[in-house]
């Protein structure tokens, strides 16, 4: 059904989250569906919960030395886009490989014997093409002690309930506005009448507007909480410190798959995730190797 999804995202090009045709949602969670879509690079969601669709491209999976013989193919996908990629893999020596993705677009991805192959069937296939793509974006962002974060006033007067994560437990604690003006260091999450903010306090007179996600890492900076197994080529992290969308974005183009879900364990695997981006990747989210 999401594959559907995807086609009509494609069509439309851009919208609201409120636009989204609810007979193509396979759960009723919109915004839990963009995010994904965003994470495999088919979207790119904007202020407001804003989105559109991504330019279609061919982004290489694999190391560049490993001679990047896969691509996956992310942004639009029409079957019109997809009929001329079948002729191109066809003319070309090609295959396409797809994977099915539970309540997810089908992950498809472009195998051939070299990496000028691949290249030709993008061509062919008027597709750009993306090399060494996961290495390239996370090398291209900040690290998380150095997001994007925009200073503000500290809210004042009326709220419905505010909220502090936790650096110990790494979830979030009833707390209270008070709490949140007096404090000199923490994140907070703050409903009001009319929107949420989430706040990082770096001062008692200081707090700056975040992302979520960025200001858990933040928060959590330097806890050894990160797994990584080299021969399994994966790296684990817990749920409750999920990275922002295109650091999620990066790991997830190691492999052209969104990161599994371990519940008992309440983590994340991001998988092909090789000796080369595992240092890059401890970097940019900084914690510790546990």
């Amino acid at each position: 059904m999401t594959d559907r999804l995807l086609e009509w995202i494609s069509y439309r090009a851009s919208g609201r989250i409120d636009d989204l045709p609810v007979e193509l949602l396979p759960e009723n969670r919109p915004y839990r569906i963009l995010d994904d879509l965003a994470v495999l690079g088919h979207v790119e969601i904007e202020p407001d919960y804003r989105w559109r669709v991504a330019p279609p491209v061919l982004a290489a999976i694999g190391d560049e030395n490993e001679g990047n013989t896969r691509a996956v193919l992310c942004g639009a996908r029409t079957r019109g886009l997809m009929d001329r990629l079948t002729r191109a893999c066809r003319s070309h020596g090609g295959e396409i490989l797809i994977t099915p993705q539970t309540k997810r677009p089908d992950c498809v991805l472009v195998a051939a014997s070299s990496t000028s192959e691949i290249c030709a069937i993008a061509a062919a296939s008027a597709l750009n093409w993306q090399r060494d793509a996961a290495f390239t974006l996370l090398a291209s962002l900040p690290v998380i002690a150095q997001w994007p974060r925009t200073p503000c006033q500290m809210v004042a007067g009326k709220v419905e309930d505010v909220h502090r994560f936790s650096k110990s437990k790494l979830l979030w604690a009833a707390s209270s506005l008070e709490e949140a003006q007096q404090a000199v260091r923490g994140l907070f999450r703050i409903k009001r009448d009319w929107n949420s903010i989430v706040l990082l306090k770096e001062g008692r007179e200081s707090q700056s507007e975040i992302d979520m996600a960025a200001g858990r890492l933040a928060v959590a900076a330097g806890v050894r909480k990160l797994h990584v197994d080299l021969k399994s080529r994966s790296l684990r992290i817990p749920i409750a410190l999920k990275p922002p969308t295109l650091v999620s974005r990066a790991l997830a183009l190691c492999s052209g798959m969104l990161p599994e879900v371990a519940r008992e364990k309440r983590e994340l695997i991001f998988r092909g995730v090789s000796s080369r981006i595992a240092p890059l990747a401890v970097s940019v989210l900084g914690l510790r190797v546990a």
